[in-house]
């Protein structure tokens, strides 16, 4: 293993079942399941740093229409959607 620092932390009882019962499923330790979480964390949260600190904000409406979500042009998207089936 790497060199890893031992630390302390405090989990609900609900929380470690599911760990507990991952852990179990997949045969891999308690501790690995817990680092594998505060690494997709880490990578979730720095992302998301890393967004607000960019000087220029990315084209969020240009992202929104290659993903095909934009205003209706009727606004009433949500009235006719079951006209339609």
């Amino acid at each position: 293993m790497n060199n890893l620092v031992r630390v302390q932390l405090y989990l609900n009882p609900e929380n470690l079942s599911l760990v507990d019962e991952v852990a179990k499923d997949l045969k891999v330790s308690r501790s690995q399941i817990i680092r594998d979480a505060v690494t997709a964390a880490v990578d979730k949260y720095s992302e998301t740093v890393r967004l607000i600190k960019m000087k220029t904000k990315p084209n969020l409406k240009l992202w929104m229409d290659m993903a095909g979500i934009e205003k209706s042009k009727t606004g009433t998207v949500g009235l006719n959607v079951d006209e339609i089936y």
